[in-house]
C-alpha cells in the first residue's frame, strides 16, 4: 500500500510497525519523507501534515486516545471539548524522556493496549469518562450514545472503570429517549426537583413534546440554531396555542438558558412556574 494512503487510513499517524503491516517497505517510508509527505516525529513514527494533535501525542507515549477525546473523535455529544488530551497508558508506564505535559493520562491493566488501536471504542471512552467528566457532563455523553445505538444499558451496567456509584447512577437517570444535552440536563433538573417528568409525551393535537411535567406543564428546549428557520418558530407558536386550548401551560427554554445554569436554579423555576398555574386554576374555579 502506499505510505499516504496507509497513514491517512490510520488517522494520519502510525507507527512503523503498522505501516510495514499494511504492505508498506521501510525504502517507500524514506522516500515519502524526503519528499516532505510524510513527517517522522521520532524514531519509529511517522505523521502526515495536519495530523490529530491528541492522536499524535497517543502514539507518541505508547498510548490509545480514550475518554472524553475519544468520544468527541466518535461523535458523540459532550458538555464541553476536552482541553487537554486523554491518553491510555499501561500501568508501569514511565515518564522518563516523555513530554507528558498537558496530557491527561489513564492507567489501563497491563496487556490491555494491543498496539492495533489508536482509539477506544465509545463504550471503552464512556466508562473511562467516569473517572474525568462530572455527573451531568457523563449523563450528556451516556444518553447521546444511548438514544443513537452507539452503548446499550447491558454495557453501562458492566463497566468497570467507572466508580460503582456512578454506573449506579447512569443506569438511574440515563433515558434513550434525550435528543439533545439541553434535554439530558434539563430532565436531570426537574427530577433533582422531585418533580413528575414525562419525556417525548404525545399530545393529541400536538404531537410529540419535549416534556411534560406534572401533568400540567409543558416544556419546550429549543436548539441553538432554532430561532434561524422561521418556519419552525412559527410552527412552535402554533403548536402553543394548541397546548393552551388543551389546558397546559407552555414554558420554552433555550440551549443557553439550561447549559448556562445549574440544576438547583432550572428545577427551581419550574417548580415556581407549576405553583403560579395551579394558583391560577384555583382563583378561576
Amino acid at each position: 500500500m502506499d505510505v499516504v494512503k496507509a497513514l491517512r487510513a490510520h488517522g494520519g499517524v502510525a507507527r512503523t510497525a503498522a505501516l510495514l503491516a499494511a504492505g508498506c517497505t521501510s525504502r517507500q517510508v524514506a522516500i515519502r519523507v524526503r519528499a516532505g509527505e510524510v513527517h517522522r516525529l521520532r524514531r519509529g513514527i511517522f505523521a502526515l501534515a495536519g495530523a490529530d494533535p491528541t492522536l499524535v501525542r497517543a502514539i507518541d507515549l505508547g498510548g490509545v486516545v480514550t475518554c472524553a477525546s475519544a468520544l468527541a473523535h466518535h461523535g458523540v455529544a459532550l458538555l464541553s471539548r476536552p482541553d487537554q488530551p486523554h491518553v491510555a497508558v499501561e500501568q508501569g508506564f514511565t515518564s522518563a524522556a516523555r513530554n507528558i505535559a498537558g496530557v491527561r493520562l489513564h492507567y489501563v491493566r497491563p496487556g490491555s493496549l494491543t498496539g492495533a488501536e489508536q482509539w477506544h471504542d465509545v463504550v471503552t471512552g464512556l466508562d473511562e469518562a467516569g473517572r474525568c467528566l462530572t455527573q451531568r457532563a457523563h449523563l450528556v455523553a451516556i444518553d447521546h450514545a444511548l438514544h443513537n445505538g452507539l452503548v446499550r444499558p447491558d454495557q453501562i451496567a458492566a463497566f468497570t472503570r467507572s466508580p460503582m456509584a456512578r454506573r449506579d447512577w447512569l443506569l438511574a437517570h440515563a433515558d434513550a429517549r434525550a435528543e439533545s444535552p439541553p434535554e439530558s440536563l434539563m430532565r436531570l433538573a426537574l427530577m433533582d426537583a422531585g418533580l413528575a417528568v414525562h419525556p417525548q409525551r404525545f399530545i393529541s393535537g400536538v404531537g410529540r413534546v419535549d416534556f411534560v411535567v406534572e401533568d400540567s406543564l409543558v416544556i419546550e428546549v429549543d436548539g441553538q440554531q432554532h430561532h434561524d428557520d422561521p418556519r419552525a418558530f412559527q410552527r412552535d407558536r402554533s403548536r402553543d396555542r394548541q397546548l393552551v386550548r388543551e389546558g397546559y401551560a407552555v414554558l420554552r427554554f433555550t440551549y443557553a438558558d439550561i447549559c448556562g445554569r445549574d440544576s438547583t436554579a432550572l428545577g427551581a423555576e419550574v417548580r415556581a412556574a407549576i405553583a403560579a398555574v395551579r394558583s391560577s386554576r384555583s382563583a378561576r374555579a
